[in-house]
C-alpha cells in the first residue's frame, strides 16, 4: 500500500508542475520509501525525467537538444549558468535545483540514475492511468480520435510510416532514439516554438501522451503505404490551415509583446 501511495506521488510530480514543490518539501534528494533501501526517490533524476528527458540524453546522442554528457567536464559555475538559462523552457529553478542538476550531470552514475527514475515513472503511469494502447495512439495520431483538448492531430505536421505531413520531423524511427518515458515527456512538453504555440491552450493529456508514445514505439505497426491511412487529404489540409492560423497568431503576439517591450524602454 505504501509503495502504491508513493508511486502516485511520483506520477503527480512527473506530470504536474503544481505538485513539484509539495513533493520536494516532503523529501530530501534521496528518500527511502520502504525498508528495502534500494528503493529511493532521486529528486534530481526525477526532475530530469520530467523536464529534460524529452530533449536531452546523457550519453545517448543528440535529440532536439544536445547530448549532455560533455558537460561532465565543464566547470560547475559554467554548467550552473547554462542550466539557469533553461528557465524559459522548464519554469523557474531555485539555486538548490540548479545545484542538483549540476551534481546529477557531473555524476558518473547519471545515466543509471535517470534510467531508474524512468522505471519508477513508468510503474507509476501503469498504476494510475489506463494501459497504453497502440491502436488508440494511432487514432489520436491520425485524428480519427480527436484530442481531448481540441489540439491538432499529430499527422498534420509529422509522418509515421508512409503517412503524414512534412512540416515537422518524421517520427517513424523516433523510438530508436527515445524510450517511452522520454517520448511521453516530449509529447506533453514540446520545446519547439511552433508546437508550444499550437498546443498552449489545448495541451495533450498525460493519458493521450502515453497512448501516442506506445504507437510511436512500434514502427512496424505504422502505415506501410499511403493507402492504409484513413485520414483524407482534405482533413490533413484543414489541419495544416489550422496550424498556419495558430502560428500566424502566435507570431503576431510575439511581435506585439516585443513592440511593447521596446516602447517601455
Amino acid at each position: 500500500m505504501i509503495r502504491i501511495l508513493f508511486s502516485c506521488l511520483l506520477l503527480a510530480n512527473a506530470y504536474s508542475k503544481s505538485l513539484t514543490d509539495t513533493v520536494e518539501s516532503r523529501f530530501d534528494s534521496a528518500v527511502t520509501i520502504s525498508e528495502d533501501t534500494s528503493i529511493v526517490i532521486d529528486l534530481a533524476a526525477q526532475r530530469y525525467v520530467q523536464k529534460c528527458l524529452g530533449c536531452h540524453t546523457i550519453g545517448g546522442g543528440r535529440l532536439t537538444g544536445p547530448d549532455l554528457l560533455p558537460t561532465r567536464a565543464w566547470p560547475k559555475s559554467e554548467l550552473a549558468a547554462k542550466v539557469k538559462l533553461m528557465e524559459p523552457r522548464v519554469g523557474p529553478l531555485t539555486d538548490d535545483e540548479v545545484s542538483d542538476y549540476v551534481s546529477l550531470l557531473q555524476d558518473a552514475r547519471a545515466d543509471a540514475r535517470v534510467k531508474i527514475a524512468q522505471e519508477l515513472a513508468s510503474k507509476a503511469v501503469a498504476a494510475t492511468l489506463e494501459p497504453a494502447s497502440q491502436s488508440v495512439g494511432r487514432e489520436l495520431f491520425d485524428g480519427t480520435q480527436p484530442l481531448a483538448n481540441g489540439g491538432l492531430a499529430c499527422i498534420t505536421c509529422h509522418r509515421a510510416g508512409a503517412s503524414g505531413g512534412t512540416l515537422g520531423p518524421d517520427l517513424t524511427a523516433v523510438s530508436t532514439r527515445m524510450g517511452k518515458i522520454a517520448m511521453t515527456s516530449a509529447i506533453q512538453q514540446s520545446q519547439f516554438k511552433v508546437m508550444s504555440g499550437a498546443y498552449a491552450n489545448s495541451p495533450i493529456t498525460a493519458q493521450e501522451a502515453v497512448h501516442l508514445a506506445e504507437y510511436l514505439s512500434f514502427p512496424d505497426k505504422m502505415p506501410q503505404s499511403s493507402a492504409e491511412n484513413s485520414v483524407s487529404l482534405v482533413g490533413t489540409l484543414i489541419g495544416a490551415i489550422g496550424l498556419f492560423i495558430v502560428v500566424t497568431l502566435y507570431r503576431k503576439r510575439e511581435r506585439a509583446i516585443s513592440h511593447r517591450f521596446r516602447g517601455a524602454q
